[in-house]
């Protein structure tokens, strides 16, 4: 009986594909998912709001910011406040957010539109976690309540008077240590830029 002859070809992965260092999230791209994206919105940025609005913040999501009967607009989304959240804001097919030579994170301006997921579509959304509370946040369950710092815009497991509480139906699905992208802003210049190597949590709204 003929023997077949073997000789596969080499196959070999890319140096330092699968180190550590390529793992984690960035604030506001929502991790994939064919349910939850059927359910990603558009709306307008409210006159009210003063500041450049980016993926990963909490809002405020209150009907057509136009006349009645007309809803071609969306929604009129301001930043939540202590006594509103509705859902959070993405970056996911936000083609019309603008980025300048002083800042390289997209974002959007009163009249703008921007993205965003009500509470409740289950949409994994990576937030930023306030400053030193990565202990916190790994040695609670996903059932424990959630805050979202309204001023500092970020992500707390603790109340404050700055604070507005999340849903009870929101959970906290992952966290990563240190290798996560969020948003810095500096209300004094304005400028929004990137922090990388940043603690970063994802929650399920």
């Amino acid at each position: 009986m003929a023997n077949i002859s073997f000789n596969p070809a080499l196959m070999t992965g890319a140096q330092n594909t699968f180190l550590v260092d390529t793992q984690g999230y960035i604030q506001g791209i929502t991790l994939q998912d064919p349910t939850s994206r059927l359910w990603l919105e558009s709306g307008k940025v409210a006159s009210s709001v003063s500041q450049p609005v980016w993926g990963g913040m909490g809002v405020a999501i209150d009907t057509a910011d136009a006349a009645v009967d007309d809803n071609r607009n969306g929604s009129s989304i301001a930043l939540a406040s202590t006594t509103q959240i509705n859902g959070f804001t993405v970056f996911d097919q936000a083609m019309n957010m603008i980025q300048t030579p002083g800042n390289n994170v997209p974002t959007s301006v009163a009249g703008m539109s921007v993205a965003f997921y009500r509470f409740g579509t289950k949409a994994r959304v990576p937030l930023p976690i306030a400053a030193g509370t990565l202990s916190d946040f790994e040695s609670v369950n996903s059932a424990t309540p959630l805050y979202w710092d309204t001023e500092n815009l970020c992500l707390t497991t603790t109340s404050s008077t700055t604070t507005v509480a999340l849903p009870a139906s929101v959970s906290l699905f992952s966290i990563n240590a240190a290798n996560s992208k969020t948003v810095s802003y500096n209300a004094t210049s304005g400028a929004v830029s990137w922090l990388i190597g940043q603690p970063c949590a994802v929650i399920v709204l």
